[in-house]
């Protein structure tokens, strides 16, 4: 019969690692193989992988995947895996296998896990996230590069920006994997180059894809985060976007984010404040950003009917004309 104090103890440790362990961490709480043979027999744990077991009692999920195969080969969480442990901006939901990147003289094949070799895997390129060993932000957005589009990995990098890390780190990190037949380093070394003399980093990927949308000659001027003042430079509100020149107020407004009777009311009351100042506010929703002609298109027509309505001249001050349809 094992003893039943270290099996406990092995369990708390394994309860604290998503429920899994392997062989070398039971024998640091002195659990021998024969121990766990009999756990086996009796139904308290199953494999996983090679010298790797979890408890049946606790829960299954991605996480634990990902963890456990970290435990079969000396590994690092990589690529998709990584970035959704991390919980980067759009790439939150794991992969159907766990990603896992270890040394090329330690790579093995494990069952149900996408394993992928690299000869360059410092420790300043692996964090740990939850108790889960995996690549840092910086590694991983060049590991997943080659892989997303242009527009998800500008969302990657902002991500990583709005957290509050250097662009100088990890343009440093990048310069150390930009090795010949490495296509994703030059790919984030392109966008973070261009952030070092000062970015503004948009408070949302919602607001990124709307300034986008908002792009036209008829709507110069335009600026984000306005804010609205009375003459007396009393606080009136704060616009998402704005056209001041045209008094023209633009929320981009996600449902994930306005939802609610008191949001509602702050909105109507929002709306009754600006149009007493003279203020129209027109609001985006988020699958309008899947059509950006069509939005810019719609906008176009707003300004050029506030401009025909209200006699307005544009920012540059310029009597704009009423155009054609």
């Amino acid at each position: 019969m094992p003893n039943r104090t270290e099996i406990r103890a092995v369990g708390e440790f394994a309860a604290s690692r998503h429920g899994a362990f392997n062989l070398s961490q039971a024998a640091e709480h002195n659990v021998t193989r024969q121990d766990i043979a009999w756990m086996q027999r009796v139904g308290m744990i199953e494999p996983v992988h090679k010298e790797v077991w979890r408890y049946i009692g606790h829960p299954t999920h991605s996480r634990q995947d990902l963890y456990a195969a970290t435990l079969a080969v000396h590994s690092a969480g990589s690529h998709f895996s990584a970035a959704a442990l991390q919980c980067v901006d759009g790439m939150e939901e794991f992969p159907v296998m766990p990603e896992i990147l270890t040394h090329h003289a330690e790579w093995a094949r494990i069952k149900g896990v996408v394993v992928r070799r690299t000869r360059f895997l410092s420790t300043y390129d692996v964090t740990i996230v939850d108790g889960i060993p995996c690549t840092n932000l910086a590694r991983t957005a060049c590991d997943v590069a080659p892989h997303v589009t242009d527009r998800q990995l500008l969302r990657f990098v902002d991500d990583i920006q709005r957290r509050g890390f250097s662009m100088r780190w990890v343009m440093y990190r990048a310069d150390k994997l930009n090795q010949p037949g490495r296509a994703g380093p030059p790919l984030v070394l392109d966008i973070v180059r261009r952030r070092l003399g000062g970015y503004r980093v948009p408070e949302s990927t919602f607001e990124r894809m709307l300034a986008e949308c908002l792009k036209s000659p008829l709507l110069a001027g335009i600026v984000r985060q306005h804010r609205l003042v009375d003459a007396n430079g009393d606080f009136i509100c704060r616009f998402d976007f704005a056209l001041p020149w045209a008094r023209l107020g633009i929320e981009a407004h996600s449902r994930s984010y306005h939802l609610g009777e008191l949001v509602e009311r702050y909105d109507e009351d929002r709306d009754m404040r600006a149009t007493k100042a003279g203020w129209e506010t027109v609001y985006l929703g988020f699958a309008a950003t899947k059509s950006p002609e069509r939005v810019r298109h719609d906008i176009e027509e707003i300004v050029q009917r506030r401009v025909h309505d209200l006699g307005l001249v544009s920012a540059n001050g310029t009597q704009l004309q009423l155009l054609p349809r």
